[in-house]
């Protein structure tokens, strides 16, 4: 079976959804260690860290005084996948073996020199990682794009809660919305722009904030909430449930025009972190369930399911089995659970054709976090396909297969990329 690990290992792989910023301005903030940290803070957090620690413009500890509460939490929650992945990446990358305030220190300095490097991407992402080409999530589509397409939120045009929200829009539009009309013109300008800008796919993550539920007003339901908005000049805000017809159409909207312009609508289901919703929002509210509705309407649209649900995984094997227009995404599942993980993968090569499968999304904001989630991410579907093929029910050959659709081919094909795809031939291989 070291066929199919070796293959995995040296497969270049398409990266399906990051937040990594371009290498200019991860010199110009002078990353350090404490920003490699990212998911790893929300465990501290809810292992007790006050979340300011985390907060470059408020904490202005001293790199020792920060050093020193780090390992504090660092003995809560060092058993976690997350923490896991922070020893990986500072481990292979940085020959981090020093776990006290001294070692953290000198790492400290390690790394911030390293955010100096202008190869730095090019060490990590291209050579070490393997990685051909990364989508990020940054709120712009300016992005190297030898290493980068940019992937674009939606959430800012559906999340209109007072008559600031809307001069935002008409600012970004460059365009005067002085009724609903003219606002639906601005999304339609602005989701026009990104497109033309690179963007190879809308995001909508809602779920943090709202329910996925999403029903069908109609346009003067919408329209009426917008004249409600529109003369709030005392800076009046509306209520969530008074908000949601507009929202409802919004997001309509959104899946229309990323239709009109055949690109994927990637949308966030499941889990959430807890640095970004600062555990106020409801898990129920990301059920994959809720937005079968949408798949019922739009069957033009690609929809790419994120997350894997999680912890909806049977709801969301179902669903992702029985629309031809959503697609399976593990984009951030290996290091919630690797363990979760293996057994969704597991069942998803049961249950789901492989071209609907999308394996690996580092969901990072550094470049070291990334490695480490794919070096993790190999290691998981590594384990999985040679368990497949010890059970008779895959052969080397169609394990090798598998690994080359999710974790490169598909995403080529689903986002229309100019990138050759890998090709599978068995003399290559040396597997049956």
């Amino acid at each position: 079976m070291n066929a199919i690990a070796n293959y995995i290992d040296n497969l270049r792989v398409i990266d399906g959804h990051e937040h990594l910023i371009p290498q200019s301005d991860r010199s110009k903030m002078k990353a350090d260690f404490f920003d490699l940290l990212h998911y790893l803070s929300s465990d501290m957090m809810t292992a007790g860290l006050d979340a300011t620690f985390f907060d470059r413009n408020k904490n202005k500890m001293s790199v020792e005084e920060k050093a020193k509460i780090f390992l504090e939490y660092w003995g809560k929650v060092k058993n976690t996948t997350y923490a896991q992945m922070l020893r990986w990446a500072v481990e292979d990358l940085y020959g981090m073996n020093d776990w006290t305030v001294e070692g953290i220190c000198r790492l400290n300095d390690r790394v911030q020199k390293a955010s100096e490097d202008p190869d730095l991407y090019q060490k990590v992402l291209t050579e070490k990682s393997k990685i051909d080409l990364a989508f990020t999530l940054i709120f712009t589509t300016k992005v190297d794009f030898h290493y980068f397409r940019p992937v674009m939120w939606t959430d800012h045009m559906v999340k209109i809660r007072t008559l600031k929200d809307i001069e935002m829009i008409e600012k970004e539009a460059g365009s005067d919305i002085y009724d609903f009309e003219d606002f639906i013109e601005a999304v339609d300008t602005i989701i026009k722009r990104y497109f033309d800008e690179g963007m190879v796919a809308t995001k909508i993550g809602v779920a943090y904030w709202r329910s996925l539920a999403v029903e069908k007003p109609t346009k003067h339901e919408a329209e009426t909430v917008f004249n409600k908005l529109k003369g709030s000049h005392l800076s009046e805000s509306l209520s969530q449930e008074e908000l949601k017809p507009f929202q409802d159409f919004i997001i309509h909207r959104i899946v229309q025009r990323s239709i009109h312009h055949d690109i994927p609508i990637q949308i966030h289901t499941g889990h959430q972190e807890p640095s970004v919703s600062s555990n106020g929002n409801r898990i129920t509210n990301s059920n994959v369930t809720d937005l079968i509705p949408l798949l019922l309407e739009y069957k033009k649209a690609k929809f790419v399911l994120l997350h894997g649900g999680y912890p909806y995984f049977n709801e969301y094997l179902s669903v992702v089995k029985n629309f031809p227009n959503a697609y399976a995404d593990l984009t951030w599942c290996y290091i919630l659970s690797p363990t979760a993980t293996k057994q969704l993968l597991s069942q998803m090569i049961e249950m789901v054709p492989q071209s609907k499968i999308i394996g690996f999304g580092g969901d990072y904001s550094q470049v070291e976090g990334t490695y480490a989630h794919l070096k993790l991410a190999r290691k998981v579907l590594t384990e999985v396909l040679v368990s497949k093929v010890d059970n008779g029910d895959m052969t080397e050959y169609d394990a090798c297969d598998f690994a080359t659709r999710v974790l490169r081919n598909n995403l080529i094909e689903l986002y229309k990329l100019n990138l050759k795809p890998a090709s599978l031939a068995k003399e290559d291989l040396h597997v049956n």
